[in-house]
């Protein structure tokens, strides 16, 4: 039997009386969130801002609890081998659920198997941007600095397999571009190193990078995404620039076990729709350079099957590959 029918035969062996009755209480007593990234960072920061709106309504004690490294799977892991009774969720993001299983060959857990998505509630965007000292202005000069002299240019990402190593492994590949990938260790020192000129180029999620946009210390080319961020109303997509197949975005859901009963994964997915569409979780997604929308955990399921192909070939394309 796999995993997720051993947790299945075992939720349908409790009394059912017990069972609709777990049901009918819940929550009764805290819901901890494990989020697999480290405190103080956007997506945590994001997940402690949907825990403040979720507290508003039925859900009302929420703990995060962070259990960083290996791109947040650690994290999904716990969640994974967790039990199905809607006291132990977790963050899922494009990293952790779609990319991990082509990047870690004895990934502990299947995201399709062993994980539900309950509801997407925020996306980010990233941006390729260089640095000042570069001249560097827009993402045409940069191609051609790339085809004048192939190997030359280097761009920093916040580490390898990430959203933005991946997707811009994935924009080199399209055009045959040779640029050198220099991976760092976080967003902070990744950008720190373009803006100090160390690195002529960067790709990473935009909220972090807009300081130093404000600041003139580094300039935007391009940035992912279907539609312009509200902070880059002057900085072109991929999409506008020729590249639609490029993806960038960095999908932020609610997860649990994949045995979670239906009344219970239907009122926490209400829940997240509700927290969503609070006009201070808005506010303060937008603060994070995120985009905050709500879509069903049938619609996540579904975007990262569609994504599978386009973050499996830019894994191989890359040669990332983590024990």
């Amino acid at each position: 039997m796999s995993r997720r029918d051993v947790l299945l035969a075992g939720a349908a062996a409790l009394p059912w009386g017990a069972l609709a009755a777990a049901q009918e209480d819940y929550p009764a007593k805290p819901i901890r969130i494990v989020v697999g990234f480290p405190a103080g960072g956007a997506l945590d920061v994001a997940t402690r801002a949907l825990v403040q709106s979720l507290s508003q309504g039925a859900l009302q004690t929420l703990v995060v609890d962070n259990k960083a490294g290996a791109a947040g799977t650690i994290a999904l892991a716990e969640v994974a081998r967790s039990a199905p009774d809607g006291y132990t969720l977790g963050l899922g993001t494009t990293s952790n659920l779609v990319i991990a299983s082509f990047l870690y060959p004895r990934l502990p857990y299947s995201a399709d198997a062993d994980l539900v998505p309950l509801g997407e509630f925020a996306q980010g965007q990233s941006l390729i941007y260089a640095s000042r000292a570069s001249g560097i202005t827009n993402l045409r000069q940069a191609i051609d600095a790339m085809r004048r002299e192939p190997g030359k240019l280097s761009y920093a990402s916040p580490g390898t397999g990430t959203t933005a190593h991946l997707s811009f492994e994935m924009f080199k590949a399209r055009d045959k571009l040779f640029v050198v990938h220099v991976p760092y260790r976080g967003t902070p020192q990744a950008m720190n190193a373009v803006a100090g000129g160390e690195v002529e180029l960067g790709v990473d999620a935009i909220g972090p990078l807009l300081p130093l946009i404000q600041a003139g210390r580094i300039v935007p080319l391009a940035q992912s995404g279907e539609q312009r961020s509200d902070f880059l109303r002057d900085v072109p997509t991929l999409g506008e620039l020729g590249f639609p197949d490029i993806v960038g975005a960095n999908s932020l859901s609610l997860v649990a076990p994949a045995a979670l009963p239906d009344p219970v994964r239907g009122l926490i997915a209400s829940e997240v729709e509700k927290a969503v569409g609070r006009p201070d979780f808005r506010d303060r997604m937008h603060r994070l350079g995120l985009w905050a929308g709500f879509r069903s955990g049938t619609a996540v399921s579904a975007g990262m099957k569609v994504q599978q192909d386009f973050w499996g070939r830019a894994v191989r394309y890359s040669g990332a590959k983590n024990d």
